[in-house]
């Protein structure tokens, strides 16, 4: 009786042990596919003199994790105020109604390898680069990502690739279109 008490007791450990490693196994493949979204702004100029009228804007997103990132949802607001384009937001944040030139590339719904860069907006009116740098404070731009193992996150432009977990990321009226 006590070699078939010790049998089941030595199982039970077995078990317990067995299920802490299958635990710790299932971290590490989450641990190994984690991405990491950052938003970023570059702004230069090409000009020897500083010549505000010649600056660059572009805005990007960059995955800097080590697994991919699948963009389920972007927002962009002024003020508080979500924007389905580029074009409206910086209007507003302009403060005119003018044709804003940009180049894009589209975030939302994109899945972006680890290590790599995405130019959100590429402003091709250089001479509205410094109106817009100048009101950049009054612009905010959020991502909502996932991982493979749908574990999600969002993150944006004023919280520096700090990433809140969130339970899942789902696009509303508020969201990106572009």
């Amino acid at each position: 009786m006590l070699v078939g008490l010790s049998a089941v007791v030595i199982g039970v450990c077995a078990l317990g042990v067995s299920l802490y490693e299958t635990k710790l196994m299932r971290e590490e493949q989450r641990a190994a596919v984690l991405p990491l979204i950052e938003l970023a702004r570059s702004h230069y100029t090409d000009s020897v003199d500083g010549d505000m009228s010649k600056w660059r804007l572009s805005l990007h997103a960059e995955n800097v994790g080590i697994g991919p990132a699948r963009v389920r949802d972007f927002i962009v607001t002024v003020d508080g105020n979500p924007y389905p384009t580029w074009g409206s937001a910086m209007r507003e944040l302009l403060g005119k109604d003018i044709n804003v030139s940009y180049g894009r590339s589209s975030i939302s719904g994109r899945t972006i390898p680890a290590e790599r860069q995405v130019t959100m907006f590429d402003l091709s009116n250089t001479d509205l680069a410094a109106d817009i740098i100048d009101n950049f404070d009054r612009l905010e731009f959020e991502a909502c990502f996932c991982s493979v193992f749908d574990e999600c996150w969002t993150t944006s432009f004023s919280t520096f690739g700090v990433s809140q977990p969130v339970e899942q990321c789902v696009a509303t009226d508020s969201s990106f279109t572009e």
